[in-house]
């Protein structure tokens, strides 16, 4: 008897404590005492023993091989991470800000674009005038070049300095083959 007490304990047990997440439909906290009481005399008169069943572990399944990704997406994977898709640094190549020109003289503006996003760059993608002063240039220029995360490319619009002295600034902007922008530079030059 004492093996079938611990097991109508334990179950009475298992059941109050079960019971601590579910609302209860008692009132009275002497009612909860009482149906309780109630429980443990029915578990305690039942001569049947009750067989509490077990879990049976399964045997695992063989894990799966894992394939290391190659390098180009490891850099991919880490980019993304800390860059959007379509990101881009820049730099001057030729005309600093404030260079100075004669008005009509014809120069060659350039810019290096760094890829540091993740994605690849296709050759149809383009700088394109925005606003300001186009001063005789483009509306737009492909790259020409397809450029992977990490790379460069160098571009290069020509202008024409306008005809009347004053400064002049010409804003300009990558943009993707679907018209997506990014990377804005422009060029600011004086025409004495």
């Amino acid at each position: 008897m004492p093996k079938k007490r611990f097991v109508v304990v334990l179950l009475t047990l298992a059941v109050v404590l079960s019971a601590c997440n579910f609302p209860l439909a008692f009132d009275d906290p002497a009612e909860v005492e009482n149906a309780v009481a109630e429980t443990v005399a029915a578990y305690e008169a039942a001569e049947e023993v009750i067989v509490v069943p077990t879990l049976a572990l399964l045997p695992t399944s063989t894990p799966m091989p894992t394939i290391a990704p190659t390098e180009e997406e490891e850099e991919v994977e880490a980019a993304a991470t800390t860059a959007p898709c379509l990101s881009a640094t820049a730099y001057d190549l030729t005309v600093p800000d404030n260079t100075k020109y004669a008005a009509g003289k014809g120069f060659d503006k350039a810019w290096t674009f760094k890829n540091v996003g993740y994605c690849t760059w296709s050759s149809d993608y383009k700088i394109v005038f925005v606003d300001g002063d186009q001063m005789n240039g483009p509306d737009s220029k492909k790259i020409g070049v397809e450029v992977k995360p990490n790379g460069e490319v160098d571009v290069v619009v020509v202008l024409t300095a306008p005809s009347t002295a004053g400064t002049y600034r010409g804003n300009w902007i990558l943009q993707s083959a679907d018209g997506v922008d990014f990377g804005p530079v422009w060029v600011k030059i004086i025409v004495e």
